[in-house]
């Protein structure tokens, strides 16, 4: 009785295939990766925008052009300045920027890992931050998990304290 099997050759052959295909596969993978980053950050600075024009419109609706912006009836408020959403995190953003869940306040220099995604407000600038900002401290900045802000991979919004309207974007050059 005669045994099948795979020749030495055969098989060599099939593992220089397996390992061209990994070559080919695996940049394709990291660039989905690194896509898939910048299309949540890119989301995420478009929600900021949407969500200080609905602040922008309820503080001309009540009258505030700095202070306290009432929201909803169970007393939830976020700071204005010049009628735009203050450049503050646990005193606006943490409370308006609702994308399924509570993106909490991580240090500007720390790794994100509390969530998918970490913010930091009062801001005067940071790497990359395509603006300048005469030193006002209204730069929010979220960037995802396992990043840095050094990594140049975040969504911002700026309230330059002018009354101008509010800038909002993405660095994304180290997604």
């Amino acid at each position: 009785m005669k045994k099948h099997g795979f020749t030495l050759i055969e098989l060599i052959i099939v593992i220089v295939i397996l390992g061209l295909l990994a070559v080919v596969a695996a940049p394709k993978f990291l660039n989905l990766q690194q896509a898939s980053r910048i299309s949540v950050l890119e989301a995420t600075a478009a929600s900021m925008k949407t969500t200080a024009e609905q602040v922008r419109a309820k503080a001309l609706v009540q009258d505030v052009k700095n202070g306290n912006v009432q929201l909803d009836e169970l007393g939830i408020s976020v700071l204005v300045y010049n009628g735009y959403v203050e450049g503050y995190w646990n005193g606006a953003w943490r409370y308006i920027l609702n994308i399924g869940k509570e993106i909490p306040f991580t240090s500007a220099s720390a790794v994100c890992t509390a969530n998918s995604l970490c913010g930091v407000g009062r801001q005067q600038t940071a790497p990359g931050f395509p603006l300048t900002t005469n030193g006002a401290q209204g730069l929010i900045l979220i960037w995802p998990n396992g990043l840095r802000l050094s990594d140049q991979c975040y969504a911002y919004y700026y309230n330059q304290e002018d009354g101008t309207t509010p800038n909002t974007g993405v660095v994304t050059s180290g997604c």
